[in-house]
């Protein structure tokens, strides 16, 4: 009977270690594939963005450009310290909203060698449309509309770079506009313009849309669905 009694207690040992090994097992995979306790790791890799924008036309802002020329500044690197501000200013609100939202799904950011990958691709084109110039007693004021136009892509993929979702948007059918108006002077004092404020909210509005329509493929469950693939 002692016998007997030795060995079922070995037996039964035996028996737990093993079932503690399985459940280690199991709870690695699931720590690794995103399983149901799980909700995989995802960096975000930095935006490909594609911008152009207009350069100011009034007579004021023409006047300007003109004067920063002479003084060393030539047109194209004016333009080009426009594009960097719109850029930053692109990649910042990127990275507020989407933080905001994985935050809010408790999905783990991570810099690199995430379990899942997102990448952005925005090609994007701003337009002045210029509404009416009202000449007034002491100064011209030029009024119109901001538009955005251009296509936005973006892509889950796994460690091994296999696309598991993916989606492109089109911009214009977002329809998103903004008033601008410059006030110039004509005894050239300093006048107003709000160009540079409707076109930063206009692309802040952008990636409000855009991160909404991303949220669906970005949820913690489908994240965990996508890493089980």
């Amino acid at each position: 009977m002692r016998t007997f009694n030795v060995r079922k207690l070995a037996l039964a040992g035996l028996f737990s270690l093993g079932t503690i090994a399985f459940a280690a097992q199991a709870q690695a995979q699931n720590g690794f594939w995103g399983g149901d306790e799980h909700i995989p790791s995802l960096n975000i890799a930095p935006a490909a963005i594609d911008i152009d924008v207009p350069m100011p036309v009034s007579s004021g802002n023409l006047q300007l450009m003109l004067a920063q020329a002479t003084s060393g500044g030539g047109l194209a690197d004016l333009k080009q310290q426009a594009l960097r501000i719109y850029t930053q200013h692109l990649h910042s609100e990127l990275a507020r909203e989407l933080t905001d939202y994985l935050d809010g799904e408790d999905v783990p950011l991570v810099q690199q060698d995430g379990v899942l990958s997102l990448q952005n691709n925005l090609k994007l084109k701003v337009i002045k449309h210029l509404s009416a110039i009202k000449p007034q007693k002491s100064y011209d004021l030029e009024q119109g509309n901001i538009a955005l136009t251009g296509e936005f892509s973006y892509m889950l993929q796994n460690r091994s770079g296999t696309a598991l979702r993916e989606q492109r948007i089109t911009i214009d059918d977002l329809d998103i506009t903004r008033k601008y108006a410059i006030r110039t002077y004509h005894d050239g004092r300093e006048g107003s313009d709000n160009t540079e404020e409707a076109i930063k909210k206009a692309l802040t509005e952008l990636v409000e849309e855009l991160v909404e329509s991303m949220e669906s493929n970005l949820e913690a469950d489908q994240l965990k669905e996508m890493a089980a693939l």
